[in-house]
């Protein structure tokens, strides 16, 4: 079996909290979301990808003030790739014309 061509993403490492705001989802989604808006067409996959583990790593924190455990908590998402190429979007003629 040939195992290539494969890329993995991990919200979060096993043991540890994946945060979501209540009106706006998960803090990996939102950094997912505004990365390819920004960025779909002009950056590879792998880029884009290394952004949004920053931008949820850096620009997010928990705000759970009655709880000590629980405030002001980072999280970091990880991949893993076994790609063989780079992976770039490319815009469709709907996607133009939008």
């Amino acid at each position: 079996m040939q195992l290539y061509n494969i890329g993995v993403v991990v919200v979060i490492a096993q043991g540890f909290y994946s945060w979501r705001n209540t009106q706006k989802g998960s803090w990996f989604i939102q950094a997912l979301c505004a990365e390819l808006q920004a960025h779909a067409y002009s950056k590879d996959l792998l880029s884009i990808l290394t952004s949004v583990v920053r931008h949820v790593a850096f620009d997010f924190e928990s705000n759970v003030p009655d709880s000590f455990e629980m405030h002001a908590k980072k999280q970091i998402p990880c991949f893993t790739s076994m790609l063989t190429r780079l992976v770039q979007f490319t815009p469709t003629t709907r996607a133009i014309q939008n």
